[in-house]
């Protein structure tokens, strides 16, 4: 709450020289009336999300796609609700007000049982604008709602539901918002608490959106081929906190991110990310200033200070061929041995994942279909970090708000996605599914599936193969029908129905959701995990 109302009094104090330059929404509904056109895009860097208009604006005119969206009406009142923000003043000083709005049925049923679940939340947006220069965005929803049993049985456990933040009794807060300033065509400098998603693919072994909002500072330069991103985040640990903000665990991230478009048809991108605690022992550490520099590679730095650091390092590819048809992927290195690599003897430090997909952008000229196929996997113990009784600090793991801030499942996984969408004026069509296999953790030791278990709870250094551990298949089924109500409010009407299974050999559980409402399509929620 302390950092929302620091943002909001940021928007307050900085409206004499505020201006435009907002985040677009990367919700994954709302952002395929126009990434088919970003994605094809020859000299557009995909993989950092979220986007800002100026450099959509350079690709496809933004406000130009969304108005195409309009319907013909010579009624105010219908044009003033299906069209238009709730309140907008144009001119130097610019901004607008929509409201949020959540309200979603949701009719779960099994074998054994039959219950009836509702979301519902309410908020509200704010955009604010000068020049060229300054912008602001803030949004904030309280939410009362009911889950289905999975995802009710995570909260019980965890306190968060997918994406929000500290969930007590079916109620829950979220919020993000940011301070940009654009000083030229180059640079973009943001202040903000929200989320950050780096990868082409439905899910990111980098970084993802799966986490709770979270406060940063991220500046990005966008030059001739390249595109470059620094991002210092503060993220919480809040297990034993009972939601007491005085009671999280500090931790602090800096991550670099180098897109880099080869040629017209090949994309290299190369990460890497430090984690490291604001307190060790009775000693106070704070932001150590050495991981301000803004310059890739960090790893060196770390060496150099002799620190006990959480480092991870990887990079991703992206090839267009024949324009339309797209492979991408990552690979993710948190740490490992060559040595050990090639002695195949299951060593527990050789921790890394791999990515690999496929999209096919308007296959046949069907125009705004869109088809994806991916493959993930992750080995045991990738993005968990040792803990030690004498530390009073937080854990360096690779997570933030008791959620992974990579992949949702965490580690210890082989999974498979496979997505078809369709959009036709302001209807949208969505097919989903997922196919996981996991190696959950037995018997009170780590086997390196859940991120927030320190890889030094394990019995032995060698053995630890993927989906080593309690072999559980995941599986999830959507469709989804979607009618864009308001296309500058974000706000759809959404019918659909999730078949979702998970089984073991101690459990065969399946369920059917259907669900139909009204929702404003701000951030992404996942649930099929």
């Amino acid at each position: 709450m302390r950092v929302l109302l620091y943002i909001f009094l940021l928007l307050s104090a900085f409206q004499s020289v505020l201006a435009q330059n907002f985040n677009i929404n990367n919700e994954r509904t709302f952002e395929y009336l126009y990434l088919n056109h970003l994605d094809t895009a020859v000299d557009f860097h995909a993989a950092i999300k979220p986007y800002n208009k100026k450099e959509v604006d350079r690709v496809i005119p933004y406000d130009t796609t969304i108005s195409q969206l309009q319907l013909s009406t010579s009624k105010g009142f219908v044009n003033q609700l299906f069209n238009q923000h709730l309140i907008e003043k144009k001119g130097d000083f610019y901004f607008n007000i929509n409201p949020i709005i959540n309200a979603i049925s949701t009719l779960e049923k099994a074998d054994n049982y039959s219950e009836n679940l509702l979301e519902t939340s309410a908020g509200v947006q704010l955009q604010a604008a000068l020049g060229e220069k300054w912008s602001a965005q803030f949004d904030f929803l309280y939410d009362y709602s009911t889950y289905p049993s999975h995802i009710d049985a995570m909260i019980q456990t965890k306190h968060i539901s997918p994406g929000y933040g500290y969930t007590k009794n079916d109620a829950a807060i979220f919020s993000q918002g940011n301070l940009t300033f654009t000083p030229n065509d180059v640079f973009t400098i943001q202040a903000g608490y929200g989320k950050h998603f780096i990868g082409d693919g439905y899910r990111s072994l980098l970084l993802s959106d799966f986490a709770n909002s979270y406060p940063y500072l991220k500046a990005t330069a966008n030059i001739w081929k390249i595109k470059y991103m620094a991002l210092y985040s503060n993220h919480q640990d809040i297990r034993f906190t009972d939601g007491i903000y005085n009671n999280y665990m500090q931790k602090f991230a800096t991550t670099h991110y180098l897109s880099m478009n080869v040629t017209k048809w090949l994309n290299l991108g190369f990460f890497e990310s430090i984690v490291f605690q604001s307190q060790e022992k009775e000693f106070y550490r704070g932001y150590d200033l050495s991981y301000l520099n803004p310059i890739i590679f960090l790893r060196s730095t770390e060496y150099a200070l002799g620190s006990s650091d959480n480092a991870l390092m990887g990079g991703s590819i992206k090839m267009r061929i024949l324009k339309k048809y797209i492979f991408y992927g990552q690979l993710l290195f948190d740490e490992f041995l060559l040595e050990e690599l090639k002695a195949g003897n299951g060593w527990w430090a050789n921790k890394y994942g791999v990515q690999a997909g496929l999209k096919f952008i308007e296959p046949l000229n069907i125009k705004r279909l869109r088809l994806q196929l991916e493959y993930n996997e992750v080995r045991p113990f990738t993005y968990s970090y040792f803990y030690r009784s004498t530390n009073i600090s937080t854990l360096q793991n690779y997570a933030h708000f008791n959620a992974p801030l990579a992949h949702p499942i965490g580690a210890n996984f082989k999974e498979i996605t496979a997505s078809a969408f369709y959009a036709k004026k302001r209807w949208i069509f969505e097919l989903h599914s997922t196919l996981a296999k996991v190696g959950l953790d037995t018997n009170g030791y780590s086997l390196g599936q859940d991120v927030y278990q320190p890889y030094n709870n394990r019995e032995d250094d060698y053995g630890y193969y993927t989906l080593n551990g309690l072999k559980t298949n995941i599986i999830n089924n959507t469709v989804k029908i979607s009618y864009v109500l308001n296309p500058k409010s974000n706000m759809i009407l959404q019918a659909g129905v999730t078949n979702r299974r998970f089984t073991n050999n101690y459990a065969d559980l399946s369920s059917n959701m259907f669900f139909i409402g009204l929702k404003t399509a701000i951030t992404n929620r996942y649930n099929d995990f």
